[in-house]
């Protein structure tokens, strides 16, 4: 598995490569599980996949990739770390969470703003890092929140 994974990788292209991590992750379903989501259990719905696209999407940035990164520095081969990292630092946002809805509404950002997976996991850090611990003052946003006249609330 780990082979391919890194394979998976390295034959990925630069341009427009998060399409092909994430088709090498989805899993289409067919027979039984296309119509029940536990055994026993039918669903009204029909679905096409046990993993769709979205949170194939979510494994590539928050796993995958980090993984190769670290796992190619580990293991001397460089140009895979970079390549990971470029495929990183390309991502497309992902879906709109509750953590990001939050911050863009606590620090005032125009949502467009946002826009790559590498600027939602900062949001979610400066979250984790700073605003679940009531570290307002220590917030690297606090400067330009507070010269914009937005609000912080509390």
């Amino acid at each position: 598995m780990l082979e391919e994974i890194v394979n998976i990788i390295k034959e990925t292209p630069l341009n427009k490569g998060h399409r092909r991590l994430e088709t090498a992750l989805v899993v289409i379903t067919g027979g039984y599980w296309a119509s029940h989501f536990d055994f026993g259990l039918s669903s009204r719905i029909e679905s096409p996949s046990l993993l769709g696209r979205g949170r194939a999407a979510d494994i590539v940035v928050n796993v995958l990739l980090p993984f190769v990164f670290v796992w190619g520095k580990l293991n001397s081969q460089p140009e895979l770390s970079r390549k990971a990292f470029t495929l990183y630092h390309n991502y497309p946002r992902l879906s709109v969470n509750t953590m990001e809805r939050h911050m863009i509404k606590q620090i005032g950002l125009d949502s467009r703003l946002v826009n790559s997976a590498q600027r939602q996991q900062g949001l979610i850090h400066i979250y984790n890092t700073l605003c679940t611990q009531g570290k307002c003052d220590c917030c690297p946003l606090g400067s330009k929140v507070s010269s914009n006249g937005a609000h912080i609330q509390s």
